[in-house]
């Protein structure tokens, strides 16, 4: 008989069932919406870059009600500002902008498109559960709740 030495993998309850490594729908789902929210209120405590402010709000995006998806700053070979956001009419809008190295000033918006449609809004699919717009809409819900 070959001895075997148990490791870190092979964890099991007190009725010698193997527990799982792999995370159940509702946890993946739990995961990414928990994610989400804290991009959303990181960005909502934090000033928005004032180049992507003065984007929104001149296109009428109430940014008090809007919530940061996506936003990445300086990543190389992109421009200064990219990401997703969603309003509060429930539109996702994916952008990129150039700006100066403060992030103040608009040199030039490379994107500014209404991908709403381009988003997953289902609550049932399989083996994932909610698609990941479906969560961003949740989370924005919560966040514009009167309190």
């Amino acid at each position: 008989m070959e001895a075997r030495l148990a490791s870190a993998d092979d964890q099991s309850t007190e009725t010698g069932e193997k527990l799982s490594k792999q995370r159940n729908v509702q946890q993946q789902n739990g995961s990414v919406e928990a994610s989400i929210l804290a991009e959303a209120v990181y960005w909502r405590e934090t000033r928005w870059p004032q180049a992507l402010l003065a984007a929104a709000e001149a296109r009428g995006i109430d940014c008090k009600r809007a919530i940061v998806v996506d936003l990445d700053i300086d990543y190389p070979g992109m421009p200064r500002l990219f990401g997703l956001i969603l309003t509060a009419d429930k539109e996702f809008i994916r952008f990129e902008i150039e700006t100066d190295s403060s992030h103040d000033h608009i040199e030039a918006i490379e994107a500014w498109d209404n991908v709403t449609e381009q988003q997953n809004l289902s609550q049932h699919n399989r083996g994932t559960g909610w698609g990941k717009g479906a969560l961003a809409l949740k989370v924005l819900n919560q966040l514009n709740a009167p309190c």
